[in-house]
């Protein structure tokens, strides 16, 4: 319990820089995960096509558009896989303001003065 305490107390007294790079680290991770999932969908969503047209095949039911289970595994899984793509995405850290955001506050800023000095 005590590593727990000495681990917030550590957290809490980090520079801004040190929980970016933390915050980085953790998406790198998430990141990580997301890839494999990927990857395991794929090659498991190959498997599975396989295994239905070799079905299908042997069956004689290669045209019947009901017979093709597998595009519900697709449809679930893939939707599964976006989700988590989408999760990733959102937990991304946020960076410093863009240089060219900067830019156009100061072009604002600047014209809003000169027409009130007018």
């Amino acid at each position: 319990m005590s590593t727990t305490n000495t681990d917030q107390s550590t957290r809490s007294a980090s520079s801004p820089s040190d929980q970016q790079g933390q915050d980085a680290a953790a998406y790198m991770q998430q990141l990580r995960a997301f890839y494999l999932h990927g990857a395991v969908f794929v090659i498991s969503m190959v498997g599975i096509f396989v295994v239905n047209l070799a079905t299908n095949i042997s069956a004689g039911i290669t045209g019947e558009w009901w017979a093709w289970w597998s595009a519900w595994a697709l449809l679930g899984w893939g939707l599964g896989v976006a989700v988590h793509g989408l999760v990733v995405r959102m937990a991304r850290p946020q960076g410093p303001e863009s240089v060219w955001e900067e830019r156009q506050i100061n072009k604002l800023l600047a014209s809003e003065s000169a027409e009130m000095s007018s």
